[in-house]
């Protein structure tokens, strides 16, 4: 398999604002490499210096230090506008006063393309979008995912080699928020083009990501495939951060993990340092209820349709949630006050070094 190239490459990129005791540190000697025809997010806490970097790259600011390239050129000194990037916006920024079709024409008429070109260009980005039909209608006249559909469609026109996605899917309810995820996906599929997308929401992220940055004051905590930052998260902040996660203080012993009153968990510990203290996530769903596990008691029982959420008290530890999968006309297993024994696999423990 051909090796994809560096779409974006950020290079020890710092982003201060203010000064002196007034300074703050948005972005704190941040590298990444975003490939070409990847669909890459920025996640977050707001804060994080996600919408920072978008605007760096943008060129909407400059870094305080570091660079940044574009294929091997360097972007600093660049305008907005002299960059093949193009931003969709959260508030999507349409023009009231004119049509669909001229709303997505607009940026080609900007630079003078042939009307006929212009025309052409038009009707691919409306099937595209799926807005055949559309063209004359005016932003008023189209629901919050129509606008969304309009917005990128005037971003897609003229062919950017980098599309930026500010929380742009956070303005629409839900239904419509799962379905633009998809659409969203097979647009960056079907063009092509290197999606860079902002979002706080995880779930969000790992729907539609083929990798995702992990983002806490302004540094990358982690990088990875949705798989790995879910499975494999290399510290606390990520695993709490990516999902539900339950945590578990331990110490390190010949045969496992000393939970304290709850006894030994066994595991394999022969590269981990005994005696060191760790903290040990545990995914909800890769729990269950066996013979021989922690035993705790049932504090809360929640419903949630497809799943049950069970919230279970422990000795001397941090609560735990058991997540287990509702079969059709089933009852909950275990009730409010129920002793129970919670099963941990060792192939579900993901061990974090304090």
């Amino acid at each position: 398999m051909q090796q994809r190239q560096v779409a974006i490459h950020i290079d020890q990129v710092s982003m201060c604002f203010g000064q002196g005791a007034e300074q703050v540190t948005a972005l704190d000697s941040v590298s990444l490499d975003i490939l070409e025809n990847e669909f890459f997010t920025l996640l977050g806490p707001s804060g994080c210096g996600k919408t920072t970097l978008l605007r760096l790259i943008a060129g909407f600011e400059q870094p305080t230090s570091g660079h940044l390239q574009l294929y091997g050129q360097r972007l600093e000194g660049t305008l907005p506008f002299q960059r093949p990037i193009n931003t969709v916006f959260q508030s999507y920024a349409l023009f009231p006063h004119l049509t669909v079709a001229k709303n997505i024409a607009f940026g080609l008429e900007m630079q003078k393309k042939p009307q006929n070109e212009i025309d052409a260009t038009v009707e691919e980005m409306l099937a595209l979008v799926k807005l055949k039909g559309f063209a004359n209608r005016r932003p008023h006249q189209l629901s919050g995912g129509q606008q969304q559909r309009v917005a990128l469609a005037r971003a897609l026109a003229n062919r950017p080699k980098v599309l930026l996605l500010d929380e742009s899917l956070s303005a629409l309810d839900l239904k419509l928020r799962k379905e633009m995820q998809v659409e969203l996906k097979r647009l960056q599929r079907e063009t092509g083009i290197t999606f860079i997308f902002v979002t706080h929401d995880q779930e969000e992220a790992l729907t539609m990501s083929d990798r995702i940055a992990v983002m806490s004051g302004g540094v990358v905590q982690q990088v990875g495939a949705p798989a790995d930052i879910y499975d494999r998260p290399v510290n606390r902040f990520v695993a709490d951060f990516i999902g539900e996660t339950n945590f578990l203080n331990a110490v390190v012993v010949t045969d496992g993990f000393d939970l304290g009153k709850l006894g030994t968990l066994p595991y394999p510990v022969s590269k981990l340092g005994l005696g060191s203290k760790v903290t040990l996530a545990l995914r909800p769903e890769r729990l269950c209820f066996s013979e021989d596990g922690l035993p705790g008691v049932v504090e809360n029982v929640v419903y949630m349709g497809t799943d049950t959420i069970y919230h279970i008290s422990l000795q001397d530890q941090p609560g735990m949630h058991v997540r287990l999968q509702n079969d059709y006309g089933a009852q909950a297993a275990y009730q409010i006050g129920n002793s129970v024994k919670v099963g941990v696999l060792a192939d579900s423990i993901r061990v974090l070094e304090d």
